[in-house]
């Protein structure tokens, strides 16, 4: 698991050149979520390794909207909630840092309210960055992603 944190802490640090690679940030960003959850990843990881690459990862969703990186994004302002939409996964991250840039998509009519579609992505974690590397690798392509996404709904 290490091996994948470290893995995953260097794909945040890119900048996403398309719709796969925000996939993969999104899924490398899902799986330190989760393991900084997990007592013995605590002492490799924080919060400050999350939250920053999230919002920067938003800040370019939302300065590229023609770009069709996500599916979509909503900001809950009542939860404190960023949902991105990746290939049908709903990402959901909270208390992220809002920017002027975010803030103004927040004020603005494309931040359209949408629901928590109920799937839980971090016991996935280490399955969706593993499909994502696949994804990037062209070892799969989206149409099997979607089958994936599918058996979980």
């Amino acid at each position: 698991m290490m091996e994948l944190i470290e893995e995953a802490k260097l794909y945040i640090k890119q900048k996403p050149q398309n719709k796969d690679d925000v996939f993969l940030s999104l899924c490398s960003l899902n799986l330190l979520n989760a393991a900084i959850k997990k007592k013995e990843y605590k002492d490799v990881l924080s919060y400050g390794n999350i939250k920053p690459p999230v919002s920067k990862l938003v800040e370019l969703c939302v300065t590229h909207k023609d770009d069709k990186l996500t599916e979509g994004l909503y900001y809950s302002q009542t939860e404190q909630c960023m949902y991105i939409r990746s290939f049908g996964f709903q990402f959901s991250f909270h208390n992220i840092t809002i920017t002027d840039n975010i803030k103004r998509f927040i004020s603005s009519e494309l931040n359209i309210p949408v629901k928590w579609d109920g799937i839980r992505l971090q016991p996935i974690a280490v399955e969706l960055f593993i499909l994502a590397k696949k994804l990037k690798d062209k070892i799969v392509c989206d149409a099997q992603i979607t089958e994936f996404h599918n058996t979980l709904a």
